[in-house]
Order: C-alpha cells, then sequence, then structure tokens
C-alpha cells in the first residue's frame, strides 16, 4: 500500500512542480506560491511514507 501511495505522491509532486514552474513563467505570482504550498506538502507526505516504511514496514516484512 505505501508503493501505491508512493506512486500518486511522485505523480503529484511532477505535476504541481511543472504546474508552478507555468505559473512562474506567466507571472502568476499568487497560483505559482500555492502551488509551491502544495508541492511542499506532497513532498513531506512522501518523506513521511518513507519514515514508515524504513522504520516499521521494511523491518517486519524482512523477518516473515
Amino acid at each position: 500500500m505505501i508503493l501505491a501511495a508512493q506512486k500518486v505522491e511522485h505523480y503529484e509532486i511532477a505535476t504541481y512542480g511543472t504546474l508552478r514552474t507555468f505559473a512562474q513563467n506567466m507571472g502568476h505570482t499568487e497560483v505559482a506560491e500555492l502551488l509551491e504550498r502544495t508541492l511542499a506538502n506532497e513532498k513531506m507526505t512522501d518523506e513521511a511514507l518513507t519514515e514508515i516504511a524504513q522504520d516499521f514496514v521494511n523491518s517486519q516484512a524482512a523477518t516473515e
């Protein structure tokens, strides 16, 4: 499940990053800032999923 969730997060990170760049290039500063906050949130979610996998799930799976 973590794998699937991270695949979605990576897709979202790529999408929001690209949209932010488009907004910046078009001079839409407020939109770019909103997308930057959304992008940061997606990155934090991805990092949290990585921590869960490394600290708990992967070690439990290795013992089974």
